[in-house]
């Protein structure tokens, strides 16, 4: 299950009991094994139920043969290019070592490799930013990784900084509990002669800029304008949680790795990649997953078959691999773009640092490229992603036509795709809201 694998209480594991995904399951599924599209039940499903999925795909497919569980892998290694490698071609595609600690046995190991895939997720190093005044701040501070419980919140004031899927879910979580819960947001609208903007006990505040000598935050302003927006309410909190998201980190890539590879901390940003997947100096290292707001079992798939398109390129004789499909550039083009991505800033316009993976609505493109580099962009395909765009573009007009924090009705939505005409079907099931809210209550007992 990976991160979907649920470990209650843990502070190490971004699952909480109570998440349900934000998108539904139908645009989820990986092509191969088609999930839901029943028209009955809701589409937007528990991790159990995503555990579950990837589980049962595992077990259709053999993957779980292919697995070496309870390795921890330790040092990754260019292995130095030789003359014969030269003269092969073969220096651009270096063989790979890796080191890993197998701990159920209790050994380590060593193997080489011809290629390396890197799927370690960007789920596990909690970013959080530095508030000017923290050293003033006299309450506790978590992020949102340590989040599980939201019972343990009862009566207190709390801080959600970060508006986007996490600290919107777990506000409307703590809500139920807490005395008051601020959402602190970049993207909060203008403020009325500022006050916060409120539903219930949440209230929608701009960004987070300070903490005050008396322990009170300071809301509004941006980075560019610290006057703009600005709110009146400081109010002191018992908790601060930093729903700011992850770091990309790679422990087993270091300098005695032998590889050129940024992943400063911060930045978000991992460079040099070509088309955000390839190492674009040594492409038999591939990163699979690194891109941001993505549907990500079609995406990280799609990824999977352009990569491996081009290892069974490597492997297939002349008479087997077709002469007309897409190749790798040379190591110059890659380079030259792999550069201009990572400079960029992401695909909007003004570009951000720690845009460089971000997709989006950009990501149905990048969809089409990666089918397109594998070699099977067709009809099919085409719908198949054209329907996946139209339900997620569905669903994140209900989201985000919601309060952050506020009702989740949208969760309560069942759809049936219609590829061959590129659209879906759509029913709420909103009787069965309450009795999934009992269940939750339930289980925070």
């Amino acid at each position: 299950g990976g991160v979907w694998s649920y470990d209650p209480n843990s502070k190490t594991r971004p699952m909480y009991r109570g998440l349900r995904t934000n998108l539904p399951r139908e645009i989820m599924a990986f092509r191969e094994m088609p999930w839901g599209n029943d028209g009955t039940t809701m589409s937007y499903v528990t991790h159990g139920q995503v555990k579950d999925y990837l589980c049962d795909y595992a077990n259709k497919f053999g993957v779980d043969n292919l697995i070496s569980f309870g390795c921890r892998v330790q040092q990754l290694t260019i292995s130095t290019r030789t003359e014969e490698d030269d003269r092969d071609g073969e220096s651009d595609w270096p063989k790979v070592k890796l080191q890993w600690n197998d701990e159920e046995q209790s050994t380590s190991q060593t193997d080489t490799f011809d290629a390396v895939c890197i799927c370690n997720g960007h789920y596990a190093a909690p970013a959080t930013p530095s508030l000017p005044g923290m050293e003033y701040y006299k309450g506790a501070i978590m992020h949102s990784i340590e989040y599980d419980d939201p019972s343990i919140f009862a009566d207190k004031n709390v801080l959600c900084i970060g508006g986007r899927a996490s600290g919107a879910d777990l506000a409307r979580e703590i809500s139920a509990f807490a005395s008051k819960v601020y959402l602190s947001d970049t993207t909060c609208p203008t403020l009325d002669e500022g006050k916060p903007i409120v539903e219930g006990n949440v209230l929608w505040v701009p960004r987070t800029t300070a903490i005050n000598q008396d322990s009170t935050i300071q809301f509004g302003g941006s980075m560019d304008d610290p006057s703009s927006n600005p709110c009146s309410d400081n109010p002191k909190v018992d908790i601060i949680i930093f729903c700011s998201g992850y770091d990309y980190q790679f422990p087993f890539i270091n300098d005695e790795s032998n590889l050129d590879l940024s992943a400063v901390s911060g930045e978000r940003r991992i460079k040099p990649l070509y088309e955000h997947l390839w190492h674009a100096r040594h492409p038999s290292v591939t990163f699979v997953g690194l891109s941001h707001s993505v549907v990500p079992f079609p995406f990280f798939e799609l990824q999977a078959e352009a990569l491996v398109s081009q290892l069974l390129k490597r492997t297939s004789s002349e008479s087997v691999a077709d002469p007309d499909s897409w190749s790798l550039p040379a190591l110059e083009e890659r380079m030259k773009i792999a550069e201009k991505d990572a400079t960029c800033g992401g695909p909007n316009d003004p570009g951000r640092l720690q845009d460089t993976h971000f997709l989006g609505n950009y990501q149905w493109d990048a969809c089409l490229k990666y089918a397109s580099f594998a070699g099977f962009c067709d009809e099919s395909l085409q719908q198949y992603i054209a329907t996946n765009k139209a339900i997620y573009d569905h669903s994140g007009a209900m989201r985000k036509g919601t309060f952050p924090g506020g009702p989740d009705d949208y969760r309560y939505n069942t759809y049936v795709r219609d590829d061959e005409n590129q659209s879906f079907e759509v029913k709420t099931l909103l009787e069965q809201k309450q009795i999934a809210q009992k269940e939750f209550e339930e289980t925070t007992v």
